[in-house]
């Protein structure tokens, strides 16, 4: 097994996520290419246009809306100085919800672009899309770089690195104090607390004011407000790294908690269907006392949904507040490049631009704009001038409340009747009534499956192993 070194610091499987909350909305952002536009010829990338004379063109695709602006700026800063005198110019495009579609047309098409956010790392590596960063002597100080934030899952691939982690995305509990303030409330640390802060304030307001607000409709609900959370009170997420086994019965308190503030009324009603964005709009009128967040609602908050209030972001209360875990996260998904760069010649130039992409100085770029929390954590924020950050940034930015995981094989498992996104799906909405039996099916479905996937040579569950995984997420404050 290839040990990691974990820090205290801050998107299992493929890192699943990168995540919803990346993709954002569809507004202002750039249109899908039409047919036959998808990202122009390998000859336009290779040598450029016509008349431009030895300026390589290179081509990146993302989608994410959040650090668009951070990035347009720094990736025009490059073409002026570095890639000027490099002889590169660098094209950056961003899309929206159908990025991941448009994409895959275009890469199997031979058209996609010399660098771009995948979701697809193993498929991509065995179909021979992208290259090993190995491969290019210009990237393996990246890769030496970055390994101890890497694994397979992430951006590594049978022995082969073709990704790196570039940032994280953390999350947390936000509370209204305005809303706090005027029923005499303290924010939570545990369960019990928050449950009966969320009661207070429904009752309190004769229920024109709702508590929680649990947005089921957003894609990850279930990665960042249960599974997440969960494993600040127990200790790991619902695959547990010491034994290579899945527990999904760990998640039976935490179950207990979510029913306790529906029976009480206290869950924004329509929670069923509520999608993300439509709680943090309820959030910011002021209509909810609490809701989950991630570290990007800061500027979410600013700029989309405008609270005129002040609020907070706290670690999701936990169990037991005298026995609390480090909240475990994994790493957004990031950018990859296309092979046909070292096919044609010129994978030397694209490296000089992914140096600069994985360079201190655009971290701190996006930590200070407050889009991105660096992948390198402390080695970031430690370099930041900005004066006037926002608070809630610092703490979503605190590296002694995170710590980052191991993926875990989901992605490679064929997983017989329901997944675990529709057995929480239908325990929440009241389909299944007897959870613990749920939660024991759901255990039993994927070790077998586990299990046949191990047997098939498709897992080597030692990728997944770390017998040291409750040290590190000790809580140390």
């Amino acid at each position: 097994m290839k040990l990691k070194k974990y820090l205290g610091v801050l998107l299992s499987g493929i890192m699943v996520l990168s995540m919803a909350a990346c993709a954002g909305t569809d507004k202002g952002q750039t249109a899908a290419p039409e047919s036959g536009q998808t990202g122009g010829t390998k000859k336009e990338q290779a040598k450029g246009e016509e008349g431009s004379g030895d300026i390589t063109k290179i081509t990146m695709w993302s989608n994410d809306q959040h650090d668009q602006a951070v990035y347009e700026e720094r990736v025009k800063e490059f073409n002026e100085t570095i890639g000027k005198e490099k002889g590169i110019s660098v094209e950056y495009t961003v899309y929206g919800s159908d990025y991941y579609t448009t994409l895959d047309v275009a890469v199997t098409a031979g058209e996609g672009p010399d660098i771009f956010k995948c979701n697809k790392i193993g498929n991509y590596a065995e179909a021979g899309y992208i290259m090993p960063w190995e491969d290019e002597d210009g990237l393996k100080g990246l890769v030496d770089r970055f390994s101890e934030y890497n694994a397979p899952g992430y951006g590594e691939f049978g022995q082969k690195t073709y990704s790196i982690p570039i940032r994280v995305t953390t999350y947390g509990l936000a509370c209204n104090m305005d809303i706090f303030n005027k029923y005499g409330l303290k924010t939570p640390e545990t369960w019990e607390e928050m449950r009966a802060c969320a009661k207070a304030i429904t009752e309190g307001s004769r229920e024109s004011t709702y508590g929680y607000a649990l947005a089921m409709g957003y894609t990850s609900y279930n990665y960042f407000y249960l599974n997440l959370p969960n494993a600040a009170s127990v200790g790991d997420e619902y695959f547990n790294h010491t034994t290579g086994r899945y527990d999904f019965e760990s998640l039976g308190g935490f179950f207990d908690h979510l029913q306790g503030i529906i029976d009480d009324k206290s869950m924004f009603p329509g929670f069923e269907t509520m999608d993300g964005d439509t709680a943090r709009a309820q959030f910011s009128a002021g209509n909810v006392g609490m809701i989950g967040v991630m570290s990007s609602d800061v500027t979410t908050f600013k700029n989309q949904f405008p609270c005129d209030f002040e609020w907070v972001v706290i670690p999701y209360p936990v169990q037991d507040a005298s026995n609390r875990y480090k909240e475990p996260i994994g790493v957004s998904m990031s950018y990859v490049i296309n092979s046909r760069a070292a096919k044609e010649g010129y994978a030397d130039k694209v490296a000089e631009f992914v140096n600069y992409l994985y360079s201190d100085e655009m971290f701190v770029a996006t930590n200070d704009a407050q889009v991105d929390i660096s992948i390198l954590g402390d080695e970031i924020t430690s370099q930041s001038k900005a004066e006037s950050l926002d608070p809630n940034w610092i703490k979503f930015s605190d590296m002694d409340v995170y710590c980052i995981k191991y993926p875990n094989p989901d992605g490679d498992l064929s997983i017989e009747g329901d997944s675990y996104q529709d057995v929480y799906n239908k325990i929440l909405t009241g389909i299944v009534t007897d959870v613990d039996g749920a939660l024991k099916d759901l255990t039993e479905r994927y070790n077998k499956a586990l299990d046949e996937a191990i047997a098939s040579g498709k897992v080597n569950i030692d990728d997944y192993i770390d017998s040291n995984i409750a040290g590190k997420m000790k809580w140390g404050q």
